[in-house]
């Protein structure tokens, strides 16, 4: 078996890389950076036990130091240790190869992608041998230019550069369109239900549903005489997607977070789809996240 492995760096690394003043914090004594102390010390423990197993199993890794495109055809497993934003990272840019991911930080992260710590990663390992993958739906961007290199698992964002600045933009959903005004619109996969698009007043969704969902934020309120409340504020779309066009000269398109972010200038169109290839990765809940 060869399986690519990718891994998190700990909070606590990325603070050090950054050249904060980590004795600073110390000295205060804060509540939050003990947190931080424990998820990078479980994450060390983590990266030793996963790493421990594979070389008993004689298992083939390829572990790089940046994450790149992941072809097809060249592993049998893509191995994530982390949490849910690791998987993020990893889903973008993985292809076919199924995914199983490995919560390195129970006590601080959630995970709901992920399919075992690393203290059930040896079972867990011989399980998925004889289970097949869930297959979740991606979003895929098509701007202008052509299709986004990369897919989304959980939501787009569609918003200002700033996130102080008011969103202009045309919203087409079906043969229905309306200019707006707000902080952005959140589109989301069934996968993506449960994160902003639920805090934002969205509907949880069956992992096996194909649909995408949107919900406009905070919307600009209509107080002129004349103006008509929106009628696209929320809702569900299919395999036609939704379709935006830009109002503002510092538009952007956020793919699962921050970490990338398309630019689209005024005037210019894009569609969000719900027919990306899927994400195929074990799961142990496969009906809701």
């Amino acid at each position: 078996m060869k399986v690519f492995f990718w891994q998190k760096k700990s909070f606590f690394e990325m603070l050090q890389e950054k050249g904060h003043s980590l004795d600073k914090l110390r000295e205060k004594g804060a509540d939050f950076f003990e947190r931080v102390i424990k998820s990078h010390e479980e994450t060390c423990e983590a990266r030793n036990k996963v790493r421990k197993i594979l070389e008993k199993a004689k298992i083939e890794v390829v572990a790089p130091k940046v994450l790149r495109r992941i072809p097809d055809n060249c592993f049998d497993l893509v191995l994530v240790l982390g949490g849910d934003g690791t998987v993020l990272d990893v889903a973008r840019r993985v292809g076919s190869t199924p995914v199983l991911a490995i919560n390195s930080s129970p006590a601080t992260s959630v995970g709901h992608f992920c399919y075992t710590d690393a203290e059930g990663f040896e079972g867990a390992l011989q399980r998925v041998l004889n289970e097949e993958p869930v297959e979740l739906t991606r979003i895929r961007v098509v701007t202008e230019s052509g299709p986004y290199p990369f897919p989304a698992l959980n939501d787009c964002l569609f918003a200002h550069r700033l996130p102080a600045a008011t969103s202009r933009y045309i919203i087409k959903v079906g043969q229905e369109e309306e200019d707006q005004k707000s902080s952005g619109v959140w589109v989301s996969t069934a996968a993506g239900a449960t994160g902003a698009v639920m805090s934002a007043g969205g509907e949880m969704m069956s992992l096996d549903d194909k649909r995408l969902q949107f919900i406009v934020r905070e919307p600009f309120l209509q107080a002129t005489p004349n103006s008509k409340p929106y009628k696209l504020l929320r809702g569900f779309v299919g395999k036609d997607g939704i379709m935006f066009i830009s109002r503002m000269m510092e538009g952007r398109i956020y793919l699962d977070g921050r970490r990338t972010a398309i630019p689209v200038r005024y005037g210019e169109s894009f569609s969000l789809l719900p027919d990306a290839p899927p994400l195929r990765i074990y799961l142990k809940e496969k009906g809701r996240r």
